[in-house]
């Protein structure tokens, strides 16, 4: 289409338009005006400008109903938005809701963060954003746990004898604690989980049976009591009388019993009950100090006892033992 053409198209439009405006009067009237001129406009190959320079949108409804007009889209209202942050205040300029604000600052927020208001609030000339970072921390404590030493008491052990017949194990005790910190500072603490190995405590054997170390230069069986003690010399320290004189040596059949109804054992000795009366406690060493019966009890007599040949007869384990006695030279001392 030549230009002229276009211009004489133009100039008709123009006029009907001013034609149809004579003939509306108020409402009509003024949605008349809007068709022809948004007609004239869009034949001249303009686009009607509304407020804030955005597009006028005309919408032709009824040529019966000139009253339903032009409908008009205005641009959605951009506020100042604060958004407090990472230490940071940032201000930036968003319309819609808080999470468009968000995404125009280009800040994220997490599942476990702080917000002081809903995402999908809208925005208005107020609105400040607040976002507490938190951050969730696991850690695991370990405690060892000491185990402790048992003593269990033996008297088929002399006293000073010990074994350790379990050996201890630590255990331990593993603690998960939660921490929760926000933006860098610990807020609070739990415990999430606790696993405890128990410690095996440790089992010793002590012996409680009474010893005398003179029990390790006696021939005698019979365990001489604590408070015997010697001195230097080999003398008992508390006796009441000493004996010199000869000793023989005799044995038994086992389960044999003395004059005075006791077991006979290594340790049991014949006298004259007259001199030494039956249980008498006594020590028995040869006069040389080579030979120590040592501790023994007054318990059997015999002939020789009571003649008064021999000074004392001690039991011996076997025949052979006593003929290795033989006779010996002795100091038999008579404790208290």
């Amino acid at each position: 289409m030549s230009n002229n053409n276009m211009e004489h198209r133009d100039k008709n439009t123009a006029a009907d338009c001013k034609k149809v405006l004579k003939n509306f009067k108020s409402k009509a009237m003024t949605a008349a005006a809007a068709i022809c001129t948004a007609a004239f406009a869009a034949a001249a190959g303009f686009a009607l400008v509304g407020n804030n320079d955005m597009p006028l949108t005309a919408d032709i409804i009824s040529a019966k109903d000139p009253a339903s007009a032009v409908k008009t889209q205005l641009p959605p209202k951009e506020y100042d938005v604060s958004i407090n942050v990472d230490g940071k205040n940032i201000v930036v300029k968003a319309s819609g809701n808080v999470k468009n604000a968000l995404d125009a600052a280009d800040v994220d927020v997490y599942d476990d963060d702080l917000i002081n208001i809903g995402l999908s609030e809208p925005l208005n000339p107020h609105t400040n954003i607040i976002i507490n970072r938190v951050d969730i921390v696991e850690e695991v404590q370990v405690e060892v746990l000491e185990y402790a030493t048992k003593y269990r008491e033996d008297d088929s052990y002399t006293i000073g004898y010990s074994e350790t017949i379990v050996d201890g194990e630590e255990g331990e005790m593993e603690t998960t604690l939660r921490h929760t910190y926000v933006d860098g500072e610990l807020v609070s603490s739990s415990v999430i989980d606790t696993d405890i190995t128990e410690p095996i405590d440790e089992v010793v054997v002590v012996g409680t049976k009474e010893y005398n170390p003179i029990d390790d230069i006696s021939i005698s069986q019979i365990p001489a009591p604590l408070d015997l003690v010697l001195d230097d010399n080999g003398v008992p320290l508390d006796y009441s009388q000493v004996f010199t004189g000869k000793a023989t040596a005799y044995s038994a059949r086992s389960g044999a019993r003395t004059a005075s109804g006791r077991l006979a054992q290594v340790g049991t000795v014949a006298v004259d009950p007259n001199l030494i009366p039956y249980g008498s406690e006594l020590y028995i060493v040869s006069t040389d100090g080579s030979t120590i019966y040592g501790y023994a009890i007054a318990a059997d007599t015999g002939t020789a006892l009571i003649d008064g040949s021999v000074l004392v007869d001690v039991f011996m384990e076997s025949y052979e033992a006593s003929c290795q006695w033989g006779a010996k030279q002795v100091n038999v001392y008579v404790l208290n």
